[in-house]
């Protein structure tokens, strides 16, 4: 009898109160299992910012889920071969940047469920689906929709404005935003942006979990993380990674110029 599919993240946010995540737009296997060794549950790979193909964002989605982590990636663009090819690849998590309609986010809703919930189209063996639909198809489906989750990335004025909208949409379970394309959409940057933008953003996060939705996004240090996890957010996702290596490349290299010139 083949394994049942697990809702790996309801499964983790029921033994944690916070997961954390690493955003890789340059990650290799070794980066997973170290990121795994480390206590990060959720590997975001980022289609939409990095040079990573789908099939590399694969490789990547199996090797977390292999380490008990739970594979998310950015998606690139709304379209039924990239979300299929994604999730039946074994992305547990879908992610659509700069949502600009709840139009959009029903779009990504249909796509990605199987019927009756949605028109996700059925293939009999693929890692989406524990590579089997026996011995009964109508549970196996129910558990894949189950353990599929998607989030909406709400990056501009016209997403904020639709945030009711978009938060009566069941399929969406998770919401995130962008603050950097946020603010940039409004010509504002660095404290302008952060400042015009603080109260919008903590709107969405408590309209969020009033919701019941799942609120998770990048955080900038501790201080802002506590402040938002107050506030009921609960996936904290840190990097990107490109930008940890950067840091801590120029740290070391630092080190032995400073005593050897």
């Amino acid at each position: 009898m083949p394994a049942p599919l697990n809702d790996r993240l309801g499964e983790l946010l029921d033994e944690n109160q916070v997961l954390y995540g690493m955003i890789c737009r340059d990650a290799t296997r070794t980066d997973i299992e170290l990121l795994a060794q480390a206590g990060y549950h959720i590997a975001w790979i980022d289609l939409e910012h990095s040079h990573q193909s789908s099939g590399q964002a694969l490789e990547l989605c199996r090797t977390a889920s292999h380490l008990g982590m739970v594979p998310l990636v950015r998606m690139i663009e709304l379209s039924r071969t990239h979300v299929q090819r994604l999730l039946d690849g074994g992305a547990d998590i879908v992610a659509l940047p700069d949502v600009r309609s709840a139009a959009e986010a029903r779009h990504l809703a249909r796509l990605s469920k199987f019927p009756p919930l949605g028109e996700r189209g059925v293939a009999s063996s693929v890692t989406g689906t524990g590579y089997t639909l026996m011995p009964d198809p109508q549970e196996r489906l129910r558990q894949a929709n189950e353990a599929t989750h998607l989030m909406a990335m709400i990056e501009t004025d016209t997403a904020y404005q639709q945030l009711d909208e978009l938060l009566a949409i069941d399929a969406i379970d998770l919401l995130s935003v962008g603050p950097m394309d946020w603010g940039v959409s409004l010509g504002l940057f660095g404290d302008e942006a952060r400042t015009h933008l603080a109260p919008k953003i903590e709107h969405v996060l408590k309209a969020g979990t009033a919701a019941g939705k799942i609120i998770g996004w990048g955080v900038g240090d501790p201080q802002q993380a506590a402040h938002y996890r107050d506030l009921g957010m609960r996936l904290f996702f840190l990097g990107p990674d490109v930008g940890i290596k950067y840091r801590v490349f120029n740290e070391t290299i630092d080190l032995y110029r400073t005593q050897l010139g």
